[in-house]
């Protein structure tokens, strides 16, 4: 029999490899025929965390021809998978998103509770299950937890998120500033990697007929990089709008220390849409808002603005 792929959204985040590579991890342990493998490229992020424990890359995979089954992780919407998985043959969705597209998996049984990330989901499983992890996927899946809820500073954080990070310790051997290091080493966009992360860490949307790209950072250091790049972050806004016909494309930018958000669009309509969503003010390209929210806490909030309006 052919195994059962289990992956995640083409280009992953650390919190998707994470949760693929425990995943996949859990069902081996339990004697199921499976395979962790990535379409794309990891993030930068996943990199570092890789290097740093001397961690080996999963496979990287092109589509899922080789295969009849599909489990997806941290990913519940079609446009993610860039027509590299057919919905048909995913059996399984694990995610942590208000806004999916689960239903759209006609095949696929889904597990979507509205957590920090989907590494916690993981984590959860082999607990409860009593099924050992290995130090590589705890390792791993604590990364992801700390990524996705900032350190425990977003407000998508819930008691869970923090519940599976304690658990997770036990297993790890990582000092309590590891999240520096970890928020340090997304923070590095010098040169060409600053392009490459806005295109690379995009999420894509349709919602209420109209084509929707979010970019979104999580760095150290947003007001720096926007008082000095800021023609370099829209001409990267501007290609991915032309290049994929969209019709509304912006950069969430969180910083990670100071917790707040910087905005940047470059058209009116988008302007508006957000200054009417987000209860922020555009000066030039550029707005600001105090506390942080997320790109998935944002979505909904579009969502419903742009559907009071048809």
């Amino acid at each position: 029999m052919k195994p059962i792929l289990i992956t995640c959204y083409v280009n992953p985040d650390l919190d998707g490899y994470a949760s693929l590579v425990a995943y996949a991890e859990l069902f081996d342990k339990k004697g199921g025929n499976v395979i962790a493998g990535i379409i794309g490229q990891p993030h930068d992020e996943v990199e570092y965390v890789l290097d740093r424990f001397g961690l080996d890359k999963v496979d990287e995979i092109s589509d899922d021809e080789l295969f009849n089954e599909v489990i997806l992780v941290d990913a519940s919407d079609v446009n993610c998978l860039k027509g590299k998985i057919n919905p048909e043959k995913v059996i399984e969705i694990i995610d942590h998103r208000k806004i999916h597209e689960a239903d759209k998996f006609i095949n696929a049984k889904a597990q979507i509770e509205l957590v920090g990330a989907a590494a916690t989901l993981i984590a959860e499983k082999f607990k409860l299950e009593n099924i050992t992890i290995s130090q590589k996927s705890a390792i791993l899946l604590y990364s992801a937890i700390i990524s996705n809820t900032l350190n425990f500073k977003g407000s998508i954080t819930t008691i869970r998120d923090m519940d599976m990070a304690k658990w997770l310790r036990q297993f790890i051997n990582v000092s309590n500033d590891y999240w520096i290091d970890l928020f340090t080493a997304k923070s590095d966009l010098s040169g060409s990697k600053l392009a490459k992360t806005i295109e690379g860490d995009s999420a894509w949307f349709t919602i209420a007929g109209k084509k929707i790209t979010i970019a979104q950072l999580e760095i150290i250091g947003v007001k720096d990089l926007i008082e000095k790049r800021l023609p370099e972050i829209i001409s990267a806004l501007k290609k991915l709008k032309g290049n994929n016909e969209l019709e509304i494309v912006f950069l969430n930018a969180i910083d990670l220390k100071l917790g707040n958000n910087t905005i940047v669009a470059t058209d009116a309509g988008t302007k508006k849409l957000l200054e009417k969503s987000l209860g922020v003010k555009f000066v030039g390209d550029v707005a600001k808002k105090k506390s942080v929210i997320m790109r998935k806490q944002i979505i909904p909030l579009i969502k419903m603005e742009l559907e009071n309006n048809l």
